[in-house]
């Protein structure tokens, strides 16, 4: 019996045929969308793991830096010297779409007002303090570009999964039934009416002998 509570009429054949082909069209490409979306992913992660293991780095070689010049100058100098330091960053946040998904792009502007102070009373491990912590400013950017591109992929992936789901176990299987039972049901219908009309016709032929 037809999922579908519909008069078994030629009408209402000929409208759920419609209706069928258009769930049919919406699963082909909502699932070229998915297969689409998954190999955007399966690059993404790549790209978010370097992202990851840069920032790793590049927090490592800053903090390294930055704990030699405390043991080269002491931590009150390296105070006094970063009071002095003139360091500004902007955040500029754009967005490209793929499929439909706003993903960000990031970009971290770094203006360097140098010098900041007198390079005969500093350590080297300063400069290389400054110049490693910029380039980490640099690398989070990237790293939170990547994150947040593949949040909002993994979610888009998860809800066009679910759509396709639903018209290929549900919608379309459902529209397959109710267009089986309705032609079943013509065919009975033409059937029944081809015998009777032969049971009449014999009738009459009966008659006018």
């Amino acid at each position: 019996m037809a999922r579908y509570k519909v008069v078994p009429t030629k009408t209402n054949l000929a409208r759920l045929k419609r209706d069928m082909n258009f769930a049919q069209e919406g699963y082909d490409l909502l699932e070229q969308k998915r297969q689409i979306l998954i190999v955007e992913l399966m690059g993404l992660i790549d790209r978010t793991a370097d992202a990851q293991e840069k920032s790793e780095k590049s927090l490592a070689e800053a903090f390294h830096a930055l704990q030699q010049a405390v043991l080269s100058m002491g931590r009150t100098s390296v105070t006094d010297l970063a009071k002095g330091i003139h360091i500004d960053s902007d955040i500029t946040i754009n967005f490209r779409r793929i499929m439909g998904v706003n993903i960000p792009k990031v970009e971290v502007e770094v203006r360097d007002y140098a010098p900041y102070f007198s390079l005969s009373n500093t350590s080297f491990w300063i400069d290389e303090t400054i110049v490693h912590f910029k380039t980490l400013l640099n690398e989070i950017g990237r790293l939170a570009e990547m994150r947040i591109s593949l949040m909002r992929l993994a979610q888009e992936v998860q809800k066009t999964m679910r759509r396709v789901n639903a018209l290929d176990k549900i919608a379309i299987p459902d529209f397959k039934e109710s267009v089986k039972y309705i032609e079943d049901t013509l065919e009975e219908s033409e059937r029944e009416m081809f015998a009777m009309q032969k049971v009449i016709k014999e009738r009459l032929q009966k008659t006018t002998r």
